[in-house]
This record gives C-alpha cells, sequence and structure tokens, in this order.
C-alpha cells in the first residue's frame, strides 16, 4: 500500500531537491518527507482525513472522497453517527458513490484497508466491523490494475495468517473479490437485511430451492454466491458429478401471476435476484431443473430419478411426446403406454389395480382419443399390464417409466407453442420442440416433424419487438452456400435462444471443438430491437 500511495501520489526526495525541502523546513508550515509520515498513511486515524489518499480527477471528487471515509468510521463506531442515520446507511453511502463514480473504487479501498491496519480505537468492535464492511465492498467492487496486487497481497497476509484476530474475515474479504474479479461484482444494492446481518457477522442466508416434484433444499447462500455456484451444489446432491454433464441443468425463477418462468444466467448473483424480487413485492420461487438432455440417464440415483420423473411426467400426460401419424398411435407404442400407465400408477404408490375412473389420468391426453382404441380397450390392456409392475416400489417404477420413454424420439424435448412467419404458405401455428437433435416444427395435432435444422445448421439467433409488444425470433439456419431465415413469432423468445446456445455448446464440447463466435449469446441477444 506505501508503494501504491508512493506512486500515485508522491515524489520521492532526491539529491537535486534537497535545497528546496530544507527551505520548507525553515517556514515550518512544511516539512521533509519522511517513513514515518508515510508509514502514518496507511495507518488507522481516529480523525478524518484532510485530503484523498489518492489523487482524483476531477479535483471535485475529493470532497466525495472525504465524505466516503466519514462514512466509513462511522460505520465502524470511530465518528458519531448523523441524526436519524443508520450503520446501514454509511454501508450504502459508501457503496452507492463508488457505483456513481469509477476512479472512487481505489481511493475507498486505500480507505479500508488504512482503518484495517494497526487500529487501536477504542471501539472494541471498531476493526471488526471495518472489515466487514470491507467484506461488503470486495463483493461489489474490482480495482484498478495498478492498485490489484497491492489489494490481494494485503487480503492475503491478513487471511492466511491465523494468529492475526481477523483472518477469517480476511478471508471472507479475498473470496469476495475473486468471485468480484471473475463474475464482475454484484449489481443490485444489498438489502437492509443484508447489511444488518453480514454487520452482526453472519455470512450467509439459508435460501429455499426446489426440485422438480416439491422437493426443496435449503443452501446457506452467501453475498457472492453465483447461479453456477448453486447448479454445481445440486448437482452434486443428485449424483451429478461431471462438468459437462452438470452444463445441463438450470436454476430457474417461478413468480407468481407469471405465465413462464425466468431462467436465470450462470453469472448471476443470487441475492442480487432475491433482493430486486422482495424490493418488487414479488412471490417467487428458485427451482432446479435439467434444460437440455444431451447425455444419458442416470437411474443409480433415487433423487435423480425424481428430478427427471417429474419433469417427464407432465409433458408425456399432456401428450407431448407421442407422435400420432393420421391421429392414430403405432401398434409398437400401444403396449408402451399401457405399461407405462400402470407404472405411473404404481410411482404414486397405489397398490390397488387401476380403476376405469383412475385410467384416463394415466394416459397421455391424445390416446384417449384416438380412433384406433376405445377406453374399455385401454383399461383392458392397462390392467393386463399392472400384474408385471403391483411388486416394485415406486422408485423403480420411475426409473422403468424412464427407461422406456428415453427410446421415443420426442424424449428430452423442451416443448414450445410458436407461430412461423417466415413463408405465408408455412406460416400457422406449431409446437417447437428443442432436443439433442436440433430444432424441430412440430405439426399441433399430430406432432410428426414438419421442419428440422440440427444444431450444427443453426448460424445465429436474432430476438426483435415490435412497437406493440409483439416478440419474435429470427433463426438464420443452413451452410456456408445455402442459408434461409425462420422468423417465428413467441413469447419465449429468450428462453429458446438460451437453450439453442447451451445445446450448441455441449455438442461442440463433446466433439472436441472450441465454442465458435457465432454462437448466439443468448443474453445479449434479449436486448430487443424496434422495428
Amino acid at each position: 500500500a506505501m508503494s501504491f500511495f508512493r506512486e500515485s501520489n508522491f515524489e520521492i526526495p532526491t539529491e537535486n531537491n534537497k535545497e528546496k525541502k530544507k527551505k520548507k523546513k525553515k517556514n515550518g508550515k512544511n516539512r521533509d518527507w519522511t517513513w514515518k509520515d508515510q508509514v502514518e498513511l496507511v495507518k488507522w486515524t481516529d480523525r478524518c482525513i484532510e485530503n484523498s489518499l489518492l489523487r482524483l480527477e476531477p479535483p471535485d471528487l475529493n470532497k466525495i472522497a472525504l465524505e466516503c471515509f466519514a462514512s466509513i468510521m462511522r460505520y465502524m463506531g470511530d465518528l458519531e453517527l448523523l441524526k436519524n442515520q443508520h450503520e446501514v446507511d454509511c454501508a450504502l453511502t459508501v457503496l452507492g458513490y463508488c457505483y456513481k463514480f469509477d476512479s472512487l473504487k481505489d481511493e475507498v479501498y486505500c480507505q479500508i484497508m488504512k482503518q484495517t491496519t494497526n487500529n487501536k480505537s477504542s471501539q472494541l468492535d471498531s476493526c471488526q466491523k471495518g472489515w466487514r464492511l470491507f467484506s461488503i465492498i470486495a463483493a461489489y467492487f474490482t480495482c484498478s490494475d495498478l492498485l490489484k496486487p497491492f489489494l490481494f497481497k494485503y487480503l492475503e497476509t491478513a487471511a492466511y495468517d491465523k494468529r492475526r484476530a481477523y483472518h477469517g474475515t480476511a478471508l471472507v474479504c479475498l473470496h469476495n473479490l475473486r468471485k468480484t474479479f471473475k463474475y464482475g461484482g454484484r449489481k443490485m444494492a444489498p438489502s437492509i437485511d443484508e447489511i444488518t446481518a453480514i454487520s452482526a457477522g453472519r455470512n450467509s442466508k439459508r435460501q429455499i430451492y426446489r426440485l422438480p416434484g416439491g422437493t426443496e433444499r435449503v443452501i446457506n447462500t452467501k453475498s457472492t454466491t453465483v447461479v453456477d455456484d448453486i447448479v454445481e451444489e445440486l448437482c452434486k446432491v443428485i449424483g451429478v458429478t461431471s462438468i459437462n454433464e452438470r452444463e445441463e441443468f438450470s436454476l430457474y425463477c417461478i413468480i407468481e401471476g407469471q405465465t413462464f418462468t425466468r431462467p436465470l444466467y450462470k453469472d448471476q448473483y443470487i441475492l442480487d435476484v432475491t433482493t430486486d424480487l422482495s424490493k418488487q413485492g414479488a412471490i417467487f420461487y428458485l427451482i432446479f431443473c435439467r434444460s437440455v438432455w444431451h447425455y444419458p440417464l442416470r437411474l443409480d440415483n433415487k433423487l435423480y430419478i425424481e428430478v427427471v420423473f417429474n419433469q417427464i411426467a407432465p409433458d408425456y400426460l399432456e401428450g407431448l411426446l407421442l407422435v400420432m401419424p393420421g391421429e392414430q398411435i403405432d401398434q409398437d407404442l400401444v403396449y408402451q403406454v399401457s405399461k407405462v400407465a400402470a407404472l405411473l400408477h404404481k410411482a404414486a404408490d397405489m397398490d390397488h389395480m387401476p380403476t376405469l375412473k383412475e385410467t384416463k389420468f394415466l394416459l397421455p391426453k391424445p390416446a384417449l382419443s384416438a380412433r384406433d382404441i376405445k377406453p374399455p380397450q385401454w383399461v383392458n390392456m392397462v390392467q393386463g399390464s399392472w400384474a408385471e409392475v403391483q411388486d416394485i416400489n415406486s422408485s423403480v417404477a420411475k426409473a422403468q417409466v424412464l427407461e422406456i420413454l428415453s427410446q421415443w424420439q420426442l424424449f428430452g424435448s423442451s416443448f414450445f407453442a410458436v407461430r412461423r412467419e417466415s413463408e405465408p404458405v408455412e406460416g400457422g401455428e406449431h409446437i417447437l420442440a428443442l432436443n439433442k437433435h436440433g430444432v424441430h416444427f412440430l405439426d399441433l395435432i399430430t406432432h410428426e416433424t414438419i421442419l428440422h435444422y440440427p444444431f450444427t445448421e443453426v448460424i445465429s439467433t436474432r430476438q426483435m419487438e415490435t412497437e406493440d409488444g409483439t416478440l419474435f425470433l429470427d433463426m438464420k439456419c443452413g451452410n456456408l452456400m445455402q442459408q434461409r431465415i425462420s422468423r417465428i413469432q413467441t413469447d419465449q423468445a429468450v428462453e429458446i435462444a438460451r437453450l439453442i446456445k447451451q445445446y450448441i455448446t455441449i455438442d461442440q464440447k463433446t466433439r472436441g471443438m472450441t465454442l465458435d463466435s457465432t454462437v448466439p449469446d443468448s443474453r445479449s441477444q434479449s436486448r430487443s430491437e424496434k422495428y
């Protein structure tokens, strides 16, 4: 830090200017540069500084720098709080100024290093509070390349020396700063509850995460916890340890009153998301799901089976996985549908044979309206399959359902209601299915594939929005010689673009390729274009 101050602000005396220094010493107002002066600059003080520690541009920032220092002192208890002021206000003042003035970040880091160095305050918790404020700041802001090595060295020295009183909090600061340099820092101002908790020494919040099927997991979520950390943690819970396989899972936010789930990006800070939604008064849930289906199923983990089963079962019962050419079910699938119905009954922990009334809720909806098979026939076939499954337990039944359905061509698809606008002749309502084989436009009734693009032919995506708020997604598909754009109208353009990117990324990794720069970034594409 001393070296940094010298490089930033001070001129080391040389032989050439000794005479000048001697003259200054005589008048008593200016005295020689000494190491003691420099040491005092980087040590705790019980008085407000008169000038910023660094030379700031524009000079007007000096006054704001002094206000930041006063806020740090008030937070630490070394300066009396203003009327109706709380220590939370002091922390928010510092964060607010750093957010507004980029050049203040180095100054504030130097100030907080100064106040946590050789702290001799009469306030017993002054240094402790200083380190806790340090941890908050480190979760939000990076510093300049010039200060970076000094800042990290300061924190490493304090964190790795267990003889130091606050090495634990210093380690939190170091962890936060590393995450900030990796992910860019928090974006939302912390809530009053978060600052209060950190000020009291509580560095994490017990956040509930839901899994399909209703299972809940409570994970201690820190100030710098990002979505990718939670995905990794929950993947371990369900037995997924491969980094590549982990790419298939995502975290979503379900907000009451909204039709669609909101996908969360890997580098989003969890507490930014929850703080923003809490400020809006929203009732929300964070849910962990498998979002793409590239790798084979893992049926050796009971919780994994539960998660995947509860994602697949609703789409199956809705009939989305069933392909019915001519609105008839292929004879080879009839037996499978009957057995799956019996397995679903067992998966619900039922011990009796499915009744007529129960059977209709165990079959895909389109199966009930199939021309060639009447409801009584379905009941007889489902009851005939019951003998094969009545002695197995619920978890085994769910695993067998997944084994059967995994052989179906639309298994592992994400389905979206879209309208194709590319060519008037082809325009109309479709189901868009995304799976490991590519992009499929399906017939609304039969679910036969009308148009298919493998991901190797998806060149780019672009989201657009009209003045009246209608959302479109343009997909440029083809090869270097021939290309075409398919425009679709959909309210889920962001999620479709995100999943396409996710599939392409996994596909290229498995083929040993580096991610192509042409792969659409779902986040940058979400910036709407008006036309």
